[in-house]
């Protein structure tokens, strides 16, 4: 099982603005960016209020299975970790939105940002980095849109 973990997602933007929403997502240390970046479904962009947007680029990507293109649409959301015991700061990341992907993705500088480690990916297990590492969590259950 792969790692997933609970965030708590605030859209700052839209209908939707200030609301809280709690969603798993995984954890993706092969999506690489100079930023915290957040991959939504656009069902779930939908759900936020941040889809359709105003205001929006589009961007090209290779993706395993090829070429393909994702909607940037900016620094629109407030992201925590959200564990039974804890949770983090709120962390400001930029939303790509992807009409193919199902899940939520987490670029690798979100996951630093928000201070996650990977213990056991093929587990699913995780830890905040401030934890040792006896303290794995498990990870959350998938949920597609």
């Amino acid at each position: 099982m792969p790692v997933r973990v609970k965030l708590r997602l605030r859209p700052l933007i839209g209908p939707k603005a200030g609301r809280d929403f709690e969603v798993p997502a995984l954890v993706n240390s092969g999506y690489e960016a100079d930023e915290p970046e957040i991959l939504l479904p656009i069902r779930l962009a939908e759900e936020l209020g941040l889809w359709p947007p105003e205001h929006l680029s589009v961007t090209g990507v290779h993706t395993p299975v090829g070429p393909g293109r994702l909607y940037v649409l900016g620094e629109v959301l407030e992201v925590q970790v959200v564990a039974p015991d804890r949770e983090t700061e709120p962390v400001r990341a930029h939303v790509l939105v992807s009409e193919h992907e199902r899940e939520v993705l987490m670029s690798d500088h979100l996951t630093s940002s928000l201070r996650i480690a990977i213990e056991d990916p093929r587990a699913g297990l995780w830890r905040f980095r401030d934890e040792p590492p006896e303290r794995a969590r498990p990870s959350e259950r998938p949920r597609y849109y």
